[in-house]
């Protein structure tokens, strides 16, 4: 539709956006020895800039004990994961406590990617997250409100009047509504770039419903709301 232009691709954190590919390297994923029922992971790079196979000779995908031998990180008797990793309170400043915190810490592991931002760049685009708990930033969660609400109005919640109804559902936004819905994402956006939040933020965002941004100007409406 746009050929040679870069596109922002926004998503929410959920979950299924932040999984990994099934190679990536994901130190959760591997067993402290190597084969068993651990992932086959992508070749990777040391801090030497050494080039680091993930999986063996004969095969078998390497284990964290070979990794950290080959990276000089192994330690005699150091275990997978240690009692205070495993219940997540491991002090930021021990980094070398189990071998799980070890390969866990070193950049190759760190940079990894989701499978989501790896497809999107890789097709030359960028992508960004919205904020955990704030779904006023992105207005598809307007768009399945409004059909949600479609649905209410017009199913017996059947599975099969549902079958008919979720299309239809989707298909009763106008463009029209949905554009309104990211207007006022923008105008949230804007809100919060001029330093407001809560209840001054919802107000400006009310007020200039008629915008696609909020001036600078709202800040004296808010003084005087709030006086």
């Amino acid at each position: 539709m746009h050929p040679g232009c870069v596109g922002i691709f926004a998503f929410d954190q959920s979950s299924n956006h932040l999984s990994y590919a099934d190679d990536a390297l994901v130190v959760s994923r591997m067993n402290l020895s190597s084969g068993k029922s651990q992932p086959k992971m992508r070749d990777t790079y040391m801090c030497n800039g050494q080039l680091q196979k993930m999986v063996l000779p004969n095969g078998e995908p390497k284990g964290m004990k070979i990794v950290l031998e080959e990276r000089g990180l192994w330690k005699d008797g150091m275990l997978k994961k240690c009692k205070e990793c495993k219940n997540h309170t491991q002090v930021s400043e021990i980094v070398d406590c189990c071998a799980h915190r070890i390969l866990s810490l070193e950049p190759d592991f760190l940079s990894q990617k989701s499978q989501l931002e790896e497809i999107v760049e890789s097709a030359g685009h960028k992508i960004i997250f919205f904020p955990k708990y704030h779904c006023e930033l992105n207005y598809i969660e307007n768009f399945w409100g409004a059909a949600k609400n479609y649905s209410r109005k017009n199913c017996n919640y059947s599975f099969k009047e549902l079958q008919e109804t979720v299309p239809a559902a989707l298909n009763s936004v106008p463009l029209s509504k949905i554009r309104k819905f990211a207007r006022r994402c923008y105008r949230f956006m804007s809100a919060y770039r001029l330093g407001l939040s809560g209840s001054a933020a919802t107000f400006a965002v009310k007020k200039y419903k008629s915008h696609r941004r909020i001036p600078e100007s709202v800040l004296m409406d808010v003084e005087t709301m709030v006086s």
